[in-house]
């Protein structure tokens, strides 16, 4: 009777325990590559809880000890060893399909100081050209990936060759990455997500892409290559494929694989930003100027065209994780904090619920719950306040005051026809800059075919902003979510809060952050991990600031996924034992 109940039990994981697919996400320097190496590793060595410290102190403290303590074991006993795919990787298949020339030309205008002989010289010389990757059967695996319109399966002898590629494919980035930066030190960085603008844009990495026309099936091309090879991987390995893809630095392309793979999951690795400079000034001499120019890249602040769907957004792509795992790099050696998070997660991914949440994550996900009551069009914000034991004390989402109508629920053509007073303020109905500013955004969007039937709704910020030829951000008509959760303690009375903790999924801005400091908040945990001046400006200084904390767990669906268990535990313990 236990064996087969053994069987039923193990029937209830299979898939979990048969396929996997990681996605990491995070800025450049906080650490998906060292991430990814730990899942590669047969036999990593997860540290135990006090072995795990941050500035000499526990990671893991009370309850979440202990919880460690079950993830940890379990993992060791289960841990199987991950088959990385290297977006750089699949970038680097893209480039090979050029030759001499269309190199040279790609390269040439991504460092404009340098002399297009001393890029030839290097090219010529160097792994480009003489690449085995560029013909046979190696070739023939690379253009089954990268040809979307062949659907021919790869032969037996490309199954056979099909590991080697992948570990033929990522010598040679290494080799072209080391030859790039003996050009210039930042030149890799620069060509590779250059690459992938151009992959996103034409579906081929072209020297002109900047300035050809917008192909938006091209936008998924890059995605879809990596698709390709999970199948593969699948074929080869149909007992477990447990496969991690680093690094996804583009929002679209996360949402490809969110919304394909049930057991996709993306994860954000995010170093403290003094840890992380220091580690690109120190290990790849980054100048400041350097650093300043990557985090405009990676943040999607670009001046190209299509930027928002062909450009990296790391930022965005922080936002929708799944999990957010906290990457200290002070210590260049030791990864036992990154590695514990690791063990954690890994263990929740094959045994859903085996240990409950963290009180971040209990907090955290009631605010980015609380976002989606959000009725503003262009970002929904959750906050949670508590006092220092986690307590929630209010919850608020950005929004209009009560009482007005949100925006989403409000339209272009209503403005334009409804005269309502409740739902339309007495300057929109009776300024004509505005109400002719407006009829344009509308005829410019109304005979669409994409709108079918979409209610077309305005941001009153942007127009007035358009008219005025400023960045006002006075003129938004909806509070921020922590200024509406701190207005709830006021407007229903609370016990103080002084002490305690604000959740955010965005970063406070400079006013939320000041209020924050003044009802004597402790911890401001937050998701965005760009918190722009409000940490340099209002929270670092005077006697008593609060800590600002960046958020470590699992939120949204990830939440759920691998902390609803998929049989109770009693019951799974109760049917092993009979």
């Amino acid at each position: 009777m236990t064996n087969k109940n053994n069987k039923m039990i193990s029937s209830l994981f299979h898939e979990r325990k048969k396929f996997i697919v990681i996605g990491l996400t995070g800025r450049t320097g906080s650490g998906c590559t060292t991430a990814a190496t730990i899942l590669e590793t047969e036999a990593p060595t997860f540290p135990k809880p006090e072995e795990t410290k941050y500035k000499n102190n526990p990671f893991f403290s009370s309850l979440d000890s202990k919880r460690y303590e079950i993830a940890s074991k379990y993992i060791r006993e289960n841990h199987h060893p991950f088959i990385s795919i290297k977006v750089s990787d699949l970038i680097s298949a893209y480039i090979l399909n050029l030759n001499t020339k269309q190199i040279i030309d790609f390269i040439k205008p991504q460092t404009p100081d340098i002399s297009r002989s001393k890029i030839e010289e290097t090219i010529k010389k160097g792994s480009f050209s003489n690449s085995y990757l560029k013909k046979g059967t190696l070739q023939d695996i690379s253009k089954k990936i990268l040809d979307h319109s062949n659907q021919e399966n790869l032969t037996e002898k490309e199954m056979n060759k099909f590991f080697s590629f992948m570990k033929l494919i990522r010598k040679f980035t290494s080799d072209f990455k080391s030859e790039l930066r003996a050009i210039n030190n930042e030149l890799y960085i620069k060509v590779y997500q250059a690459a992938g603008n151009s992959i996103r844009k034409l579906g081929k990495v072209q020297a002109d892409y900047e300035s050809q026309e917008f192909e938006p099936e091209s936008v998924l091309h890059l995605p879809e290559s990596i698709n390709r090879s999970i199948k593969i991987i699948r074929k080869i390995r149909e007992d477990r494929a447990f496969i991690v893809i680093d690094a996804i630095r583009n929002p679209y392309e996360a949402r490809y694989f969110k919304d394909r793979y049930s057991a996709f999951y993306l994860v954000s690795i995010n170093a403290p930003n003094e840890d992380r400079k220091s580690y690109l000034q120190n290990e790849h001499k980054y100048t400041v100027d350097e650093f300043d120019e990557l985090e405009k890249r990676e943040s999607g602040k670009t001046k190209i065209s299509d930027a928002d769907f062909i450009s990296q957004n790391v930022k965005r792509c922080i936002e929708i994780s799944d999990i957010h795992i906290f990457n200290p790099r002070n210590e260049i050696e030791n990864n036992n904090v990154l590695k514990s998070q690791i063990a954690w997660y890994l263990a929740l991914m094959q045994h859903p619920g085996l240990i409950s949440p963290t009180s971040l994550e209990r907090v955290m996900q009631i605010a980015y719950t609380a976002k989606v009551n959000s009725g503003c069009i262009s970002r929904q914000v959750g906050a949670a306040i508590t006092d220092k034991d986690y307590s929630i004390k209010a919850v608020g989402w950005n929004d209009v005051a009560k009482g007005q109508v949100p925006c989403n629920l409000r339209s272009l053509q209503g403005l334009e026809n409804n005269f309502d007073e409740i739902t339309y303020s007495a300057y929109e109905r009776n300024n004509k800059k505005f109400r002719s500013a407006a009829k344009e955004q509308l005829l410019r969007i109304i005979d669409q075919p994409e709108v079918e039937g979409k209610n077309l709704s305005y941001c009153f910020k942007d127009i007035k902003n358009s008219i005025d030829d400023q960045g006002n951000q006075v003129h938004t008509r909806s509070l921020h979510a922590e200024e509406n959760a701190f207005l709830q303690l006021a407007k229903y009375g609370s016990s103080g809060i002084e002490g305690g903790k604000l959740f955010t999924t965005a970063s406070p801005c400079e006013l939320c952050a000041k209020k924050a400091y003044q009802l004597g908040v402790k911890d401001i945990v937050y998701i965005d991990p760009y918190p722009g001046i409000a940490m340099d400006h209002i929270i670092s200084i005077g006697e008593n600031p609060p800590n600002l904390v960046q958020f470590r767990g699992a939120v949204g669906k990830g939440y759920h996924s691998l902390y609803e268990p998929t049989i109770s535990y009693k019951d799974e313990l109760n049917y092993l034992k009979s």
